[in-house]
């Protein structure tokens, strides 16, 4: 994950293999566009993590009466975190904290939040856990009330369940990896744009085939009555120092499909 576990799960910033730096671009329909950038330390058993993390969707019409529009707006979002985590044995624990500031239209709101992890290894690292809470905090009064933040609590497993060879050719292995993780929102919210629920738990499940330690292919379901993206796919190429990532989740009722890009660098 590198340091995009700055907003998943800050203990998990110390179980990757390597220092790293990270960037990541999605898009989305008509100007709705996701940044990410980060840079994950590893230092013994401690890693300190930076990251920097933005949003913004335009074309949306605004008026003040029925009829025609006043023109159009957008909205943004800006994250800058930092995160410390440590690795005791088994066990890791982390935090990071974060300065959000939110753009409506012509309204400005400024804010913070705190995400707190923990994770443990077992069976030779082929068997991860992990809980986490997230977006503790709170966002200054934007337009006479303040944008409820999406707290959430987070469990996960991943499991190294098959490793074998191709029977005519020893040195090409394969490696099967499964995960999910429960997801509850602690406060009731509605997604912006998909109108999407976001009060009701859900699990993620994914599957992942890596060949050779070269390329991955990947494939995830979010369950949920009330999801509009519940299906997503991706594909890595991985070297040495380098890992490229695409990934595209179709959205139903018309939302369209988020692509995403993903680029990483091992030091």
């Amino acid at each position: 994950m590198g340091s995009a576990s700055l907003y998943l799960n800050p203990a998990l910033l110390v179980l990757n293999p390597a220092s790293s730096i990270d960037l990541g671009y999605s898009s989305w329909i008509e100007d709705s566009n996701y940044l990410f950038g980060g840079a994950n330390f590893l230092n013994g058993n401690r890693s300190f993590t930076l990251g920097i993390y933005s949003s913004k969707s335009g074309g949306f019409e605004q008026r003040n009466n029925p009829g025609g529009s006043n023109g159009e707006f957008s909205i943004s979002h800006l994250s800058l975190s930092a995160g410390l985590a440590y690795k005791f044995n088994l066990l890791s624990l982390g935090v990071s904290g974060q300065f959000l500031n939110e753009e409506n239209a012509q309204y400005q709101s400024s804010g913070y939040a705190f995400n707190f992890g923990a994770a443990a290894t077992f069976i030779d690292s082929r068997l991860k856990t992990g809980i986490s809470i997230l977006n503790i905090g709170k966002l200054d009064d934007l337009n006479n009330q303040p944008t409820e933040l999406p707290e959430l609590l987070r469990a996960g497993v991943s499991f190294e369940v098959l490793e074998f060879a191709h029977p005519k050719n020893p040195d090409l292995p394969f490696l099967v990896n499964i995960a999910t993780d429960y997801v509850k929102p602690l406060n009731a919210r509605e997604s912006l744009g998909t109108g999407e629920q976001e009060n009701d738990s859900y699990f993620n499940i994914g599957l992942f085939l890596t060949v050779a330690e070269v390329l991955e292919v990947s494939g995830g379901y979010k369950t949920g009555e009330n999801t509009v993206k519940p299906f997503s796919f991706g594909v890595g190429f991985i070297t040495e120092l380098v890992t490229v990532n695409y990934a595209l989740v179709p959205y139903e009722t018309g939302f369209g499909t988020l692509h995403s890009i993903g680029l990483q660098y091992k030091f």
